[in-house]
């Protein structure tokens, strides 16, 4: 139902693919909120077993591209390498859904970009042409990385990925093993955002089933046991749900490994709160309730808490495809 809310408001057709808006009737949605739109249908897909949808939406990213990555909008220069990251880890999910080598080939190409935006000193620029070095930016380039590399064996991606997370840890990891937000000429902003976290110990867990790293899985564990103390249930509800998603999906990924102290029981109150007391029964999105957002538009939201609602209901064996 959620999925059908999201769809009938904020997707329409096109010949060449599916359309995403930022809201009914309003204009085209900018590449980053595409993705995560993406990103639900893809984890749909797991559960119907058809991945057209999905199919239709990579095809609908033909007016973003620019080169080998996607600008946030079709027509403008300046790319967001944190974007390309997010739709290349789309791709990888649904290669391992479907098989598909051209989704394997299609997110290679995004990789090429993304590793543009890598300084001498292993962080990753969040746009292009920009000082700032992110850990949104630089924890899902690293699993982008390592992703590459597990199916495929690439020397190259795990090295990237090494050296980006092993700057990641030393210039933005905070006590408690959490992860500050960027650091640019001004210095580090240590604002703490629960996607953040949940990209970083979604890095360092994929770098532990690349080289079974025990100090990697270490660093995983600590990242998902001290953003659960920190996110509490009341914290969590006020944060955009596209941040929880991305959060949530990789402590998911992580109890694909080892279990993870707290995380069903977050993720059910979080999705029991959202439907009981956020839900729009006329539009039938998740806006009420004093739920956190993203900017106020429906798409970036709605397909966050698609991605849960799905995810929660993925396989336990297949946990470990979750990107």
């Amino acid at each position: 139902m959620a999925w059908e809310a999201l769809r009938s408001c904020c997707v329409r057709e096109d010949p060449e693919g599916l359309v995403v808006l930022e809201s009914s009737g309003g204009k085209r949605a900018p590449v980053w909120p595409y993705s995560q739109v993406l990103a639900a249908a893809a984890d749909l897909a797991m559960l119907s077993g058809d991945p057209s949808e999905a199919e239709r939406l990579v095809d609908g990213l033909v007016p973003y591209a620019r080169g080998d990555g996607y600008a946030p909008m079709p027509g403008t220069r300046r790319r967001y390498y944190d974007d390309n990251a997010w739709i290349g880890l789309a791709l990888i999910q649904l290669h391992l859904q479907t098989g598909e080598r051209r989704h394997l080939e299609h997110s290679r190409r995004i990789l090429r970009f993304v590793a543009e935006g890598r300084t001498p000193e292993g962080g990753v620029r969040w746009v292009e042409g920009r000082r700032s070095l992110n850990t949104c930016s630089t924890a899902p380039a690293a699993q982008l990385a390592l992703r590459v590399h597990l199916i495929d064996g690439d020397g190259e991606s795990l090295t990237f990925g090494r050296r980006t997370l092993a700057w990641l840890d030393r210039t933005l990891g905070m006590p408690g093993g959490l992860y500050a937000d960027h650091v640019d000429r001004h210095g580090v902003d240590e604002t703490l955002w629960t996607y953040n976290q949940g990209a970083a110990l979604g890095a360092h867990a994929l770098l532990h089933r690349v080289t079974d790293d025990d100090e990697a899985l270490r660093a995983a564990r600590r990242t998902a046991a001290g953003s659960l103390r920190r996110f509490d249930h009341d914290r969590t509800w006020r944060h955009p749900p596209v941040f929880n998603a991305v959060w949530f999906r990789n402590l998911l990924a992580l109890q694909s490994i080892e279990r993870v102290p707290g995380l069903d029981d977050a993720i059910d109150r979080y999705l029991e709160r959202a439907w009981s007391n956020g839900r729009d029964r006329e539009a039938g999105l998740i806006t009420e309730g004093g739920i956190g957002s993203y900017d106020g538009t429906p798409t970036i939201d709605a397909s966050g808490l698609v991605q849960l609602f799905a995810l929660q209901a993925w396989p336990q064996d297949r946990l470990h495809d979750i990107c």
